[in-house]
């Protein structure tokens, strides 16, 4: 019995030492992309692009909404002397206007969603290239990026944003 645990235990130490012997020569950089992507010029492009279809569609669906908001003052005051049928029938429109705001509304997230994915997929593909040339370049086995890793410290030495940032420009 001894001696199958002190095999076991020998079996498992061959096993895990080159495993940790590659961990220990593991190097990682780390990237901030999206401080590259927000202070890029074409970065800034796509933000002002962006803001532009942005307050656009928010006059059109700011509009919209006050008019219903108007409607619905009006029948508060006005529901009072009228008759059942024309309340109920006034209520039905309203909830119809409302209903197909909320929609436009939706509408109006996936559109900027969609210009969003369109006009920042150029750039990500730029980033992508120089984080791998910049990866390739310092023999880095893992680039993380620093706002979407979780990651709660790192040595400044790992930092490699400067460096793909002027490979990005």
């Amino acid at each position: 019995m001894v001696k199958l645990g002190f095999g076991l235990l020998l079996t498992l130490g061959l096993i895990f030492n080159p495993l940790c012997l590659a961990a220990a020569d593991l190097k990682i950089g780390v990237v901030d992309s999206a401080d590259i992507l927000e202070k890029s010029a074409e970065g800034k492009k796509v933000q002002d692009v962006l803001k532009r279809k942005g307050e656009e569609l928010g006059r059109t669906l700011q509009k919209q909404e006050q008019d219903i908001g108007k409607a619905m003052e009006d029948f508060r005051k006005q529901s009072g002397v009228m008759k059942e049928e024309a309340k109920k029938q006034r209520q039905e429109e309203l909830t119809k206007r409302a209903n197909e705001f909320q929609q436009k509304v939706a509408d109006a997230d996936k559109q900027m969603n969609l210009l969003k994915q369109k006009e920042m997929e150029p750039l990500l593909k730029k980033l992508e290239t120089a984080v791998a040339e910049v990866a390739k370049e310092n023999k880095l086995e893992i680039v993380l990026d620093r706002r979407g890793s979780g990651l709660l410290y790192m040595a400044p030495a790992m930092d490699i944003t400067e460096k793909v940032r002027s490979r990005f420009r």
